[in-house]
């Protein structure tokens, strides 16, 4: 991202619009934010993923985050995609890629590479929708984007805290985001005896005087009603002004700051900055004890020692603010002198009345050919587009692919301390060049995005994808919220879908409520939606999602059902729990409805009465007589079902070595005779319980330092067949501008039913993909798969029939990323 003036941004806009586009990224949006003494990078997505493991690279510059694309209530199409952030102030450049693993799209992965070495950890985010990078030990280096407002100081060793939240809960979590004028105050963790009974708490700070805490309780009151000031004891004499304060006891803290200020020091020795950081990080954001004073003079060395002389100013500044006198504040004074002379990092934060202004985003342009997939794409725009992709389909067909496929995704961002408005205009354009076929353009994202940081309020209008309160797909409309109480907040939403489905005119609106910190650790929203369609009710339904985050504990469920209709839509739970050491386990349970429930499938799947109906109206008078309530059961009895489940763990067994298994499950209920869906004219009998029992072997690091490799075998059965699979892709970044992936992948699968019983097929899929990165921001990318097959069967007269074949796919463009 960077900053940009109006006429660029005029310009980015023309040539959205002069261009030919088509799909979608995953990639939502990409934020950072201070979490105590780290930076955290969200990356956002526009549908529900679950995060299943990552590999950080010994270099410390490059991460993997492996995902998968859970089912969502969109149908979707993927592209690569890519984020930038800029850096700066002491962070290092992020470049964010995503891009799939192998030939199912919804298998996926994040490639994270910075522009310097950095202690990294990779965690679920706190919902469904978005997956954190930890950058340990940068939180100092994020500015907040207004000047801090200086409070006047006191009389020199008078400290204070706010006390934001107490609880007898270890995993204590903050309830809700710390403002942008305060985040250059340390958020810390505490620990004390009550009574017998021992609290946990999260403390903001230091406060030079009474007044000044007791200004920055008001500016936090809403957010945290329990915000207590609070003396130290160890600083000063004062009592406690607040009924509900009490003096925080340093006896618990002083015998863990000395054990963690001695590793610090040898760590020191021994030149192990990146250790003695990480070690005196976690003694700083203890309370004040008797290891504070040394510790924050050892930090500033340790900035120095490990080049960073930009954060060791701050470090040095402010241990001079805190311990103003002294033989170690002469020597902090003497360090500063040999010092570049460089800005502090709150002289060059942005005046009060300043925004700041953001572009990011991409257009790309590729030419696909040799064999096109067998999800053509009249499937994936079809209400079945949705379903799972099964273990064993043939990734490739025979019809020959010839297309050109251009994409624009344009991000545009304004925030100041009052408001943040962002601007979005995703559109995609598909030139088929086969005999018979045209172009075909899918508008998937242009709106714009309100909020008020200070009263609580946001509305986003235009063309959008769902993010909640049970709508379904992609609609043109309007979402609105206002935040009425810390905690809480009402939605309301108003759209038309913009997938057509014959020539029915179907509208929504529905309201939700989303509540952010029901307890420390849980949140969720309930909502109710109505949808009608040729002035008949289409789909009336009820739902909630419930979401719990815990350290490296994420959860989130789904309910949705239809009161109309009287039937269960949705019902999934998802989640992941990642260890200290990096093991991580997954779960998941999804059922869904495919298509969700609504009158108007009965369109998709109708009776065939000689007189094909384009409105639900004229289904519902030529089919049925008027009769709703029969129309209603047709559709509840036809509309397929898919079921899916996930157990998974993935753990380290040596530095450059992590192993994996998990276990699949994919059963997808009958489908009806389709007469307008190539395929499907004949319906579709149940898959059955199709069982996956797979397992990993990661390898990073092997060669080089920035290199990954994956083996993957799974054993796949089924009511109709036995399959077996076995995998392999590696990733090598050769230098800054290459990048090579090659692959191989190899199944057999034997038929044990069926027409197609005692048939025996065997594909080996050899590929390779080459990225170049010409600039900075543009990369050149090509890929080649080749299917080599050999089907074995045996005729009726009991003759052998061999069956060979190979198939190409490729594509070959270019992407620039700003």
């Amino acid at each position: 991202m960077k900053t940009i003036n109006l006429f660029r941004l005029l310009t980015l806009w023309l040539l959205a619009l002069c261009a030919s586009w088509a799909q979608a990224q995953v990639i939502d949006d990409v934020e950072i934010r201070r979490e105590g003494a780290d930076a955290v990078v969200q990356v956002r997505f526009v549908a529900p993923v679950q995060y299943l493991r990552s590999v950080i690279s010994r270099s410390g510059d490059l991460a993997q985050a492996f995902y998968n694309v859970l089912p969502s209530r969109e149908p979707l199409t993927f592209i690569a995609g890519e984020r930038r952030l800029v850096g700066g102030d002491g962070l290092p450049k992020v470049t964010i890629t995503d891009e799939p693993v192998g030939l199912v799209e919804q298998r996926r992965k994040l490639v994270v590479g910075l522009s310097e070495t950095t202690r990294m950890r990779v965690r679920a985010g706190r919902n469904n929708r978005s997956i954190e990078f930890v950058l340990e030990g940068l939180g100092a280096a994020i500015n907040p984007p207004t000047a801090l407002t200086k409070l006047p100081s006191g009389a020199p060793g008078k400290r204070y805290v706010l006390t934001l939240q107490s609880s007898a809960d270890s995993g204590l979590q903050l309830q809700s985001s710390i403002p942008a004028a305060l985040q250059n105050y340390q958020v810390m963790t505490s620990r004390r005896v009550v009574d017998g009974r021992t609290l946990y708490e999260i403390n903001l700070g230091f406060f030079d005087t009474q007044n000044e805490a007791r200004r920055a309780r008001d500016q936090l009151i809403k957010r945290f009603p329990q915000a207590t000031v609070t003396a130290l004891a160890a600083e000063s004499a004062a009592a406690p002004t607040d009924a509900a304060s009490a003096a925080v006891p340093l006896q618990d803290f002083d015998a863990e700051g000395a054990r963690l200020l001695k590793m610090a020091r040898e760590a020191y020795q021994r030149q192990d900055s990146a250790s003695a950081l990480d070690t005196l990080n976690r003694l700083l954001e203890l309370p004040p004890n008797r290891s504070s004073r040394e510790a924050q003079e050892l930090i500033g060395l340790v900035r120095v020692q490990a080049g960073d002389t930009q954060r060791a100013r701050a470090e040095f500044e402010l241990f001079l603010k805190l311990y103003p006198s002294g033989p170690d504040a002469d020597r902090a004074r003497q360090q500063l002198a040999t010092l570049p002379t460089e800005a502090p990092l709150e002289a060059r934060a942005k005046p009060a009345a300043e925004s700041t202004t953001t572009t990011s985003g991409s257009i790309s342009t590729f030419y696909y050919g040799g064999k096109s997939q067998v999800r053509n794409q009249d499937f994936q725009d079809s209400q079945l587009g949705g379903l799972v992709e099964l273990p064993g389909a043939p990734a490739v067909s025979a019809t020959d692919q010839k297309q050109l496929a251009t994409n624009v995704d344009l991000n545009w961002r304004q925030r100041s301390a009052e408001r943040d408005v962002r601007f979005v205009f995703r559109d995609a354009y598909t030139a088929d060049y086969m005999p018979g076929k045209g172009g075909k353009n899918k508008l998937s994202a242009l709106f714009l995005d309100y909020r008020s940081l200070t009263l609580g309020t946001s509305i986003r209008l235009g063309r959008q994808s769902p993010t909640g309160g049970g709508v379904l797909g992609r609609f043109d409309g309007v979402q609105a919220g206002y935040s009425f109480a810390p905690k809480w907040k009402i939605n309301g939403v108003a759209g038309v879908p913009t997938d057509p489905l014959l020539d029915s005119q179907r509208r929504f609106y529905g309201v939700s409520i989303d509540a952010e910190a029901l307890t420390p650790h849980l949140s969720g929203s309930a909502y109710t939606i109505q949808q009608t369609a040729d002035g008949l009710v289409d789909r009336r339904a009820i739902g909630s999602d419930l979401r719990y985050f815990n350290g490296g504990v994420s959860l989130s469920s789904s309910l949705d059902y239809d009161v109309a209709i009287r039937g269960l839509n949705i019902a999934a739970v998802q989640g992941t729990w990642t260890l200290a050491d990096t093991t991580t386990f997954n779960a998941m349970w999804d059922r869904r409805a495919t298509p969700l429930l609504m009158l108007s499938n009965g369109l998709f799947f109708q009776a065939i009465s000689g007189v094909q109906a384009r409105r639900v109206s004229d289904l519902l008078a030529n089919d049925y007589a008027n009769d709703l309530a029969r129309l209603r059961q047709h559709i509840k009895g036809t509309t397929p079902f898919m079921t899916q489940g996930l157990l998974g763990v993935t753990t380290p067994i040596s530095a450059n070595w992590q192993v994996g298994t998990d276990v699949r499950l994919t059963n997808i209920s009958e489908i009806p005779k389709i007469p307008d869906l190539a395929g499907y004219e004949n319906g579709m009998p149940s898959t059955g319980n199709i069982w996956s029992l797979g397992g990993q072997l990661i390898g990073s690091n092997l060669y080089s330092a920035r290199d990954t490799h994956v083996f993957g075998v799974s054993y796949l059965t089924a009511p109709t067949y036995r399959g077996y699979l076995a995998s392999y892709n590696n990733m090598s970044a050769l230098n800054e501008f290459w990048q090579l992936e090659p692959s191989l992948r190899f199944y057999t699968q034997n038929t044990n039913s069926g027409l197609s019983a005692g048939t025996k097929d065997v594909r080996w899929t050899p590929g390779l993909r080459i990225g170049y990165r010409v600039w900075q921001q543009v990369t050149l990318e090509t890929e080649a798969s080749l299917e080599i097959s050999r089907t074995e069967s045996t005729t009726a007269q009991g003759a052998s029939n061999v069956q060979t074949a190979r198939r190409l796919f490729y594509y070959a463009g270019g992407r620039y990323d700003f």
